[in-house]
């Protein structure tokens, strides 16, 4: 055997093993099934499902119904009514700001014929149990009425920070020059008729000072609402409020709402 050919063949044969030694990445790309991917029909019953995420330590179904919830405190709720979830496609994925605790899905779609795990996972050493698969094609994250914050209702005065990034930017105004215990939060109206407080900056004029009475809901999360180009090392202090107003935005001051 020519050495050329020869050592075309030993590089082919190093680097197929190192593609076997990789995990498989589960995609979906809208088409036809592909490896790793549920190959099997689903049942043609579209259905509306409000559904809860349960904290397992374990790779295993994590949701179950919110009417089949029937203790939401404890683990103790039968693992059979519990099931995976899979988007029809990546628009639909469970946004960042999703929080178990918080919220709870409202989701449109079909179950699969037979229990599998749904796609997109990639291939882990420990192998996941197959359960049953919903395929959702719409999805609404919505407030979980059970949720309840334990931190006291507070009023607060915070100045907006201006901080190049996306991320948290309100502290409180009594801590501007104090950087040692100076806090930033991330803000969430508690309904849609408030003014989102995030939207008073023009990307100009400053200071804005604003004063919100509240609840801190989250000590690592994000407010709920679609969030652009924000990464999980963002998240933060999450401090929900029922009541706004603006003290100052720029040359315009004391504005309520």
């Amino acid at each position: 055997m020519p050495k050329s050919t020869f050592l075309i063949l030993f590089a082919f044969f190093l680097i197929s093993c190192k593609q076997a030694n990789q995990p498989k990445q589960f995609e979906n790309d809208g088409t036809q099934p592909k490896e790793g991917i549920i190959s099997h029909p689903l049942t043609g019953k579209i259905e509306n499902l409000e559904i809860e995420y349960t904290v397992w330590g374990c790779d295993c179904p994590n949701w179950i119904q919110s009417k089949d919830n029937l203790n939401p405190d404890s683990k103790e709720n039968d693992l059979k009514l519990h099931f995976y979830i899979e988007p029809a496609a990546d628009s639909l994925k469970i946004p960042l700001y999703f929080d178990p605790f918080r919220h709870r899905l409202n989701i449109t779609g079909q179950f699969y014929v037979r229990e599998d795990v749904p796609q997109g996972i990639v291939a882990r050493e420990e192998t996941m149990p197959k359960a049953k698969v919903f395929r959702y094609s719409k999805m609404e994250v919505i407030d979980n009425p059970h949720f309840k914050p334990k931190s006291k209702v507070e009023t607060l005065t915070l100045f907006y920070n201006g901080i190049s990034c996306t991320c948290a930017q309100w502290s409180e105004t009594k801590y501007t020059y104090d950087d040692d215990n100076k806090v930033y939060y991330w803000l969430e109206p508690a309904h849609e008729k408030l003014l989102i407080a995030d939207k008073l900056f023009n990307g100009v004029d400053l200071p804005v000072i604003i004063k919100v009475k509240g609840q801190l809901v989250s000590e690592n999360g994000f407010p709920k609402r679609r969030l652009e180009k924000v990464g999980k090392d963002a998240a933060g202090k999450v401090f929900r409020y029922t009541s706004i107003e603006v003290i100052q935005n720029g040359q315009k001051k004391d504005m309520k709402f």
